[in-house]
């Protein structure tokens, strides 16, 4: 990822996961975290557990797509970054712990919700595409 995406996605407050298995896309509102070219997300305590689509998803297909945007009713101001990677439960605790501590830090939420022992997932950067009205706009004209 370029830093201008890093940048992007840091100030970003939610982003979406996509998942699929057996021809069945699933779409999600996450908190995330970012550490180097890993996106974290927790699964904090859901009523189902974690019987979730979007893990039993990431345990037969890694391939997972996350987006971030910024929506505004001027469409100058449009943009997204685009994600493609591949997502895992993080098995290691003191890697998942780091994560857990890193999105307590960026949603203070998270101090009131119980994060400890919950799965985590990592989404391992493969590419990324950023988009902005105003620089697709710039570059039409210059053509």
């Amino acid at each position: 990822m370029l830093k201008r995406e890093r940048d992007y996605l840091r100030s970003s407050r939610r982003g979406f996961l996509a998942t699929s298995a057996r021809g069945r896309p699933t779409v999600v509102p996450v908190c995330f975290c970012l550490k180097g070219d890993v996106i974290y997300t927790a699964i904090d305590g859901k009523p189902k557990g974690n019987r979730l689509a979007r893990l039993s998803n990431i345990s037969s297909n890694p391939s997972v797509a996350f987006l971030v945007d910024n929506y505004s009713e001027d469409w100058r101001e449009l943009s997204y970054l685009l994600i493609h990677g591949d997502a895992k439960v993080v098995k290691e605790e003191t890697q998942a712990e780091v994560a857990r501590k890193l999105l307590r830090e960026r949603y203070p939420q998270y101090g009131w919700l119980k994060l400890d022992g919950c799965p985590v997932l990592a989404i391992s950067v493969r590419e990324s595409k950023f988009w902005a009205f105003g620089k697709a706009s710039e570059a039409r004209q210059r053509v």
